[in-house]
């Protein structure tokens, strides 16, 4: 039997152990932590993947402006305050994207979604006989 070190007493090395584990990182905040690389290699030199999200991205945002412009145009409720909100998103989306080093697929998504709500608006401005 070979000769090792004499044991902890019990609840010792149990608190120990907990102190150890709570220095480490668990598996859960490991994946959540990893997300947005993970998504990076998803979409990496893959085209078709880029081209349909940005198409989804593209619909959702022609669809989130059709619903605010029917909602707010119905109501006539706050409609100077969401045409603001609205410039504002875009602009900011703009200056996001374009302003950028590298092209993420983050900002091209949300890219895409704001060019379906100017879609959207031109649509529902040539509706309206604009």
């Amino acid at each position: 039997m070979p000769l090792s070190a004499p044991r902890a007493p019990r609840g010792v090395a149990r608190q120990r152990r907990i102190c150890v584990n709570a220095r480490r990182r668990s598996r859960l905040a490991a994946r959540i932590t990893t997300i947005p690389r993970r998504i990076e290699f998803y979409f990496a030199d893959n085209l078709p993947r880029r081209a349909v999200w940005g198409a989804i991205a593209f619909f959702a945002g022609f669809y989130a402006a059709n619903t605010v412009s029917l909602s707010f145009g119905a109501l006539a409720i706050n409609d100077v305050v969401a045409a603001a909100v609205t410039v504002a998103f875009c602009e900011l989306c703009s200056s996001a994207f374009y302003g950028a080093a590298r092209k993420t697929v983050k900002l091209l998504v949300v890219n895409c979604f704001k060019l379906g709500v100017i879609a959207a608006l031109i649509s529902d401005a040539f509706k309206l006989g604009g």
